[in-house]
């Protein structure tokens, strides 16, 4: 099948009127999130296997669990990601496409910047602080957040957009 035509059947086999269209962004970032952890929530020795780059053997598991269990500085991150997945997959699949239309069909700087705001605040789900970079302020993730769901409206105008909600 062509994959121009499952991606339009997908689009079009999915209820747009169940969220806005922050609240499907939203959706997809917690679906990501309980794809990627397996459900469970973030797991502290699978994170710090993850961060130490080593192939896990037995004694090396041993070390790692011992490491983190012994670690005085390490502060566990507390997971203030709140909100339940309430989409399946194909829904997921369907609103990822959204954003990576714009992606593929764009070759503007600014554009793709609003984009990966878009992808920050709702698929990586980050908090307003984590938005900011060297390069980037609140305020300025804010606008652009602003300017990545305008972009992504106009081109989705079957789905609503609620609008002061960012």
């Amino acid at each position: 099948m062509n994959l121009a035509v499952e991606q339009q059947h997908i689009m079009q086999a999915i209820d747009w009127s169940r969220y806005d269209l922050q609240d499907w962004l939203k959706q997809f970032g917690l679906w990501q999130n309980t794809v990627t952890s397996g459900g469970g929530g973030v797991n502290p020795i699978y994170q710090a296997m993850k961060r130490a780059k080593v192939k896990s053997f037995k004694a090396d598991k041993g070390k790692l669990i011992a490491y983190y269990l012994c670690d005085e500085n390490f502060k566990e991150k507390p997971n203030t990601k709140k909100g339940t997945c309430e989409i399946t997959d194909n829904e997921a699949r369907a609103v990822q496409h959204l954003v990576l239309d714009v992606i593929n069909g764009s070759d503007s700087e600014a554009l793709l910047m609003w984009m990966d705001a878009i992808i920050c605040r709702y698929f990586k789900l980050y908090s307003w602080a984590e938005m900011q970079t060297e390069d980037r302020t609140v305020m300025d993730a804010k606008y652009d957040i602003r300017c990545g769901l305008a972009v992504l409206h106009v081109k989705h105008q079957h789905i609503r957009l609620t609008n002061g909600k960012i």
